[in-house]
């Protein structure tokens, strides 16, 4: 079980918790569900980053000594993570620890005037010895090119680097203990829909924020596989018909239609029945937030590929029972591929969803025949949760706390109606008020 440890860190005082396979986050604005999610999210993807800039950093293979290769590394990270969140370098004190396993964790933290990092040993050993392979392998393969190659011999050169990488690859997801590939889902999704051939055009990328540069650009290569039908789509993967047939019934039941990439025409639309269609910027705002997040879920799972996903407001602009819709689309991309979810939200219909999924597995687990149809029949089993892959906090400026319900294994029911109480509080005072 990997764990996360933040420590004063932007609206942060405190917050310490395991990072499950579903993680849902609650509270008020600006409270640091964000910030959480964020940070979670870094040292997920760091493995990728880090596996990058060892292969495509030039100058780290002519470093004879190793430490000196090690220590730009750390360099780099530090760079990157005050960039990731914009920080300065006169930013208050602070400290975060990722673990990764008993034996493997990752501190940043800011003392006084400097960031700094600290790597636990078995960790520090084992990307040394990855830089040094790969810094090597670098240097002979640089060789070998320099020298007058016939053009099957340069294949066979490129052929083989591509499966050294991939070994390579490989070995850093077994260092970091982590296999997922980290996709981050921001909210304000509309904008990518509204603004769409803006986007594509955007000379400067590195104007956007980390998180929402690497959603555009995942977003810009996602839209071109949508030219046929959901039903094409999925005929021409091989992934069981009963998940397949799931998937497409949920994805249109959410959009309302589906959506279809034409570059030749006016590029997106919403396609209807009868093939009436909205092009996708004149689409409702429910559509826009929502379309990107059922397109991602649904080519990850045609790809089956392991992922760990945030989802910032999922719920954003979605009716009630499209959020329970949504929710259950999240179940069924939770349990495909043993993928790990973290969710932040305001809305407490997002939680009481959830509790619908886990207190179906309860249920429904242990029966059989028409018992457990009787209970298919209200929710999928393919979206059921676990209650032991889920952890839920309410986060606020006042710290965290836990609203998971340890006997029931239920999210708390007060803390979902939390927020409808005070208002119904306040319209009992003024009813008794009232002459």
């Amino acid at each position: 079980m990997q764990r996360i440890s933040i420590e004063n860190f932007g609206p942060i005082k405190k917050f310490e918790a395991d990072v499950t396979d579903v993680m849902l986050l609650i509270g008020p604005q600006a409270s640091g569900k964000s910030t959480i999610s964020k940070t979670i999210f870094i040292f997920k993807s760091l493995k990728d980053a880090i596996f990058n800039y060892i292969r495509y950093a030039d100058n780290l293979m002519y470093f004879v000594s190793s430490s000196h290769r090690y220590n730009t590394l750390l360099r780099f990270i530090e760079s990157n993570f005050f960039d990731y969140f914009g920080l300065k370098p006169d930013c208050a004190e602070f400290r975060i620890t990722y673990q990764y396993s008993s034996e493997k964790k990752i501190t940043i933290y800011k003392s006084e005037d400097h960031l700094d990092i600290e790597l636990s040993l078995i960790l520090e050993n084992e990307l040394n010895l990855l830089i040094t392979e790969i810094s090597n392998y670098q240097i002979i393969s640089k060789e070998q090119y320099d020298l007058f190659k016939s053009l099957e011999e340069l294949r066979e050169l490129e052929s083989n680097i591509r499966f050294r990488f991939k070994l390579f690859k490989s070995r850093i997801d077994q260092i970091f203990e982590e296999t997922h590939s980290s996709v981050f889902i921001p909210a304000g999704r509309s904008l990518m829909s509204t603004l769409t051939d803006q986007l594509q055009e955007i000379k400067n990328p590195d104007t956007l924020d980390y998180f929402t540069k690497s959603f555009v650009e995942r977003i810009n290569l996602l839209k071109t596989y949508f030219t046929d039908d959901l039903n094409t789509l999925i005929q021409n993967k091989d992934i069981a018909s009963d998940i397949g047939i799931d998937l497409s019934k949920l994805l249109k039941k959410i959009l309302k239609g589906e959506y279809r990439f034409n570059a030749d025409l006016d590029k997106e639309r919403i396609y209807f029945k009868n093939n009436k269609y909205v092009k996708l910027q004149y689409a409702s705002s429910g559509q826009q937030e929502s379309v990107w997040i059922l397109l991602l879920i649904f080519r990850y799972i045609l790809d089956k590929t392991s992922v760990f996903m945030v989802f910032e407001e999922p719920e954003a602009h979605l009716y009630p029972e499209t959020q329970s819709d949504i929710v259950e689309l999240i179940g069924l991309l939770a349990n495909v591929y043993n993928n790990q979810i973290i969710i932040t939200t305001h809305s407490p219909y997002i939680l009481s969803a959830f509790n619908n999924l886990l207190y179906a597995y309860q249920v429904g687990k242990n029966k059989v025949g028409d018992e457990r149809e009787a209970v298919e029949s209200i929710v999928n089993s393919k979206s059921w949760i676990d209650p032991d892959r889920i952890s839920a906090y309410f986060i606020s400026e006042n710290g965290y706390e836990s609203i998971i319900d340890e006997e029931l294994k239920l999210i708390q029911a007060e803390k979902i109606d939390s927020a409808s109480s005070i208002i119904n509080d306040k319209f009992n005072d003024l009813f008794n008020l009232d002459d």
